[in-house]
């Protein structure tokens, strides 16, 4: 908690985990909240020191109550510049598992996945990071010093992690793959990714057949997923893999997108309802978060955030502030409850 005593005035308590953003120069601090902001002006000598104090403060603490991160972090944490879509300017981050969050300056922290990077290049003569992503965008990273070595090795090592981890999910789930399809398939289908299953295909000729004989056929909703998929195009089926802890099986999920509506079905778990939205371009990115983002619960997704208290109040901010999981809440056209026999 932050206590802030104006003289004259009442004393303010903010909860630090609740701000969205914080920048200034020292001598200001400004404070984002939802709904309004607070700036502390005229703050003397001793502005720096609490400026640099909150930033480390916040940033774990922002990251863990937007179940972005399990717990506060206390591993390294990098300053430098970011240069990407949405995001620009002087930043704060760290690393955990397979994702970078980072702070820029005045705004909230945003999780940038390894998963999303085709290669991540180090040009030692400029320190200059550039992480290029599968459409061919590209992020710079900058100043950071002594630290871009370290910076670029957690970097690459999260995504070499991804590339484990796929080719053993894959070894082990789709046995009737031709180890040369599952290696081509491996490159590009890392956990986390959503990708059509016109695209699975592509790049593993006889996926779809190897898929549903084995995978899916070993999964808890393997009839609602056929009968969701039956009669659609290939263009519009989507299936994506989480990353895996320990010898768990991963959560797969598939998305079927029909005229204006789309459904997403959990098939490796069998006490999960099935999810609809309205359909739209942007919805394949927006439930690929939910792939990388294990920690939510059912409840965070389709409960009105005034329900979301008690047990369930942990997920009231993130329902709220985090950009992923307010605009899936605004897609969601409702949920059809499991029962024993397929949906019609």
């Amino acid at each position: 908690m932050l206590v802030i005593s104006p003289a004259g005035t009442p004393a303010l308590t903010v909860a630090l985990a609740e701000v969205s953003g914080i920048a200034g120069d020292g001598f200001t601090v400004r404070l984002r909240l939802p709904g309004g902001e607070i700036s502390l002006e005229r703050l003397g000598g001793d502005g720096p020191t609490l400026l640099d104090a909150l930033r480390r403060d916040w940033l774990p603490l922002r990251a863990a109550v937007l179940r972005l991160a399990g717990t506060p972090h206390v591993g390294e944490v990098f300053s430098g510049s970011i240069d990407t879509a949405g995001i620009g300017g002087p930043f704060r981050g760290f690393f955990v598992d397979d994702r970078l969050l980072v702070a820029p300056e005045g705004g909230d922290v945003v999780p940038l996945f390894a998963a999303d990077y085709v290669s991540v290049l180090f040009d030692e003569g400029t320190y200059a990071v550039r992480a290029s992503g599968w459409d061919g965008a590209q992020t710079a990273f900058g100043k950071l010093g002594a630290r871009s070595a370290a910076f670029v090795a957690a970097l690459t090592g999260a995504r070499e992690e991804l590339s484990l981890q796929a080719a053993a999910t894959l070894a082990r789930f789709l046995p009737p793959l031709a180890p040369s399809s599952r290696a081509e398939l491996a490159q590009r289908w890392l956990p986390g990714r959503l990708l059509s299953f016109a695209e699975l295909e592509r790049t593993a000729p006889g996926f779809e057949v190897a898929f549903v004989a084995s995978w899916l056929a070993a999964t808890p909703r393997a009839d609602f997923g056929r009968l969701l998929m039956n009669g659609c195009a290939a263009g519009d089926r989507f299936l994506g893999y989480a990353r895996t802890v320990g010898e768990e099986p991963p959560a797969l999920w598939l998305l079927v997108r029909r005229s204006d509506q789309a459904s997403l079905e959990l098939l490796s778990h069998g006490d999960y309802a099935t999810y609809l939205f309205t359909a739209g371009e942007e919805l394949p990115r927006l439930v690929q978060g939910l792939v990388r983002l294990p920690e939510f619960s059912r409840e965070a997704l389709y409960l009105p955030v005034e329900e979301l208290t008690g047990e369930r109040g942990e997920y009231a901010i993130p329902a709220r502030d985090l950009p992923l999981l307010r605009d899936l809440r605004s897609r969601l056209a409702g949920r059809k409850v499991h029962t024993a026999v397929p949906p019609a």
